[in-house]
This record gives structure tokens, sequence and C-alpha cells, in this order.
């Protein structure tokens, strides 16, 4: 019963708090994730110490939305590392897919990401090495990488789509 009065009470302070944060995780989960950090305060509070308990129970809902978030963004840096891992650079003995990329990256890629491409894939350089050799900070090629990688893959599921719609129309 204390934990449905607890709930019935604070959830609109949680609301509140998680409707900050809203954008990268759902709405919903940054809610639940907002009720653990209650039901925590509520284990740890200490009624002797003359605090409010809303103001204590804010410092764990608040905790608890933000670690999620963390992870949250941790969780999709480690998926698109494994998107990298997935992505092959096509044979050098078959022409027509490297003609047909090579034209994607001069269209669609900015010089600064032409270079890194070109640095990291074919020439298998580090991003330090590259960061080095272009006179920018690692973290400017690690972020641009990222960049390329998503354009080639919605290039790649583009490619996928029409090539399924035209099968399907035959």
């Amino acid at each position: 019963m204390k934990m449905e009065k607890l709930y019935q009470d604070y959830l609109p302070l949680v609301k509140s708090i998680a409707s900050r944060y809203k954008g990268r995780v759902p709405f919903e989960d940054l809610v639940q994730e907002g009720l653990l950090g209650l039901f925590e305060a509520e284990k740890r509070f200490d009624s002797s110490k003359k605090a409010k308990f809303s103001s204590y129970a804010y410092y764990w809902i608040k905790k608890k939305i933000l670690e999620a978030i963390q992870k949250e963004i941790i969780q999709s840096l480690d998926s698109v590392e494994l998107n990298e891992d997935i992505l092959e650079i096509p044979a050098k003995d078959n022409f027509c897919e490297i003609n047909d990329l090579d034209i994607f990256i001069n269209e669609n890629l900015s010089p600064l990401e032409q270079d890194i491409f070109k640095l990291h894939f074919q020439q298998e350089k580090s991003l330090s090495q590259i960061a080095n050799e272009l006179g920018i900070r690692r973290e400017k090629v690690r972020q641009t990488k990222q960049k390329l990688l998503r354009k080639i893959k919605i290039k790649q599921r583009l490619t996928d789509n029409l090539y399924l719609v035209n099968k399907l129309s035959v």
C-alpha cells in the first residue's frame, strides 16, 4: 500500500523531470527509470536529517534518468561500431561496384569525409594517425567517420529497397 501511495503522490514529479530529457530515450522509459529512482530514494531516505523527501527524491529520480540516457548513448555507439564491422569495402576485382562507390563518395561526401574514408578504409590508418595527418582532433575524425558511415548505410538501404521494388514489379 505504501508503494502505491508513493507512486500516486510523486508520479507528477517524475514526469516533470523526465519531460526535460525527452529525445534520445522514449518518454515512457524515462518515467520508468525515474520511478526506480523514486523507489531508491524511498529506501535511502533518512527522516532525521530534516530534509524534504521531495528534494531528496529529486536527486535520485534525476540520477536514474541520466544513467538511462547515458546507457542508451553507449549502446548506440556500440551499434555503430558493430555496423562498421559489417560494412565491407568492395573487392578490387569487382570494378562495377568500386566505380559506383567512388561515384557515391565523390558526389555525396564532403572533402573531409572523402579524406577520412580513403585514409581509414583504403589505407587502413587508425583514427589517431588520420587526425595527425589532417591536423584535426581524433574526436572530430571519429565523428566524421560515423557520419560518413551513416550516409553509406542509408545509400545501401535505398539501393536494397529499390532492388526489392524492381524485383517485385517484374
